[in-house]
């Protein structure tokens, strides 16, 4: 809806199966990062928080958006190559990630 309304359209509509917020959408709030294998869902990812950025200033009002961070964690070596990689994915895309040692996971 909101790239609509931005495009100019006025005659649009949100339809919900029931009350408001009560599917899917619910279950995931605050559960997104930027940090994905797939550089397309990452950018996808990327662009969503700047979306919700952007719909702050613009309306004025708060999405209640609170980026914490976060970390991956590895316990095998196949796991680590593909936090290696999601790094180097990451980086290459502008994100602000860096691999650290499992004591500085711990400070």
């Amino acid at each position: 809806l909101y790239h609509l309304a931005k495009a100019g359209w006025t005659d649009i509509m949100l339809i919900e199966r029931s009350e408001l917020t009560s599917g899917s959408s619910w279950h995931a709030a605050g559960g997104f990062h930027t940090l994905n294998g797939d550089p397309n869902v990452a950018k996808l990812q990327a662009y969503t928080v700047q979306l919700y950025k952007e719909i702050e200033e613009v309306s004025g009002q708060s999405c209640s958006l609170h980026l914490t961070g976060g970390v991956m964690m590895a316990d095998t070596p196949e796991r680590m190559d593909f936090l290696r990689l999601a790094h180097a994915k990451g980086r290459y895309l502008g994100m602000d990630t860096e691999l650290i040692t499992p004591s500085e996971a711990k400070t």
